[in-house]
């Protein structure tokens, strides 16, 4: 298995994933994995404050809407 797929898959722990925020990284929950969408973010049709509300937050039901 490859480094990077190691990396995607590694279960991290919620000071791991509050550590993150806390270092300005725009991280949601989706489906039970931990989404980094900081380099995506510009990309986004909605506009960042669309994510950025959601940050550090389950946003299954928003993704998936």
């Amino acid at each position: 298995m490859a480094t990077r797929e190691k990396a995607r898959d590694r279960v991290l722990s919620r000071r791991e994933v509050e550590g993150m925020i806390a270092e300005d990284k725009l991280i949601i929950i989706v489906d039970d994995k931990v989404l980094r969408l900081d380099a995506w973010i510009k990309f986004h049709p909605g506009g960042d404050m669309a994510i950025k509300h959601m940050v550090g937050k389950d946003a299954t039901d928003e993704v998936n809407a």
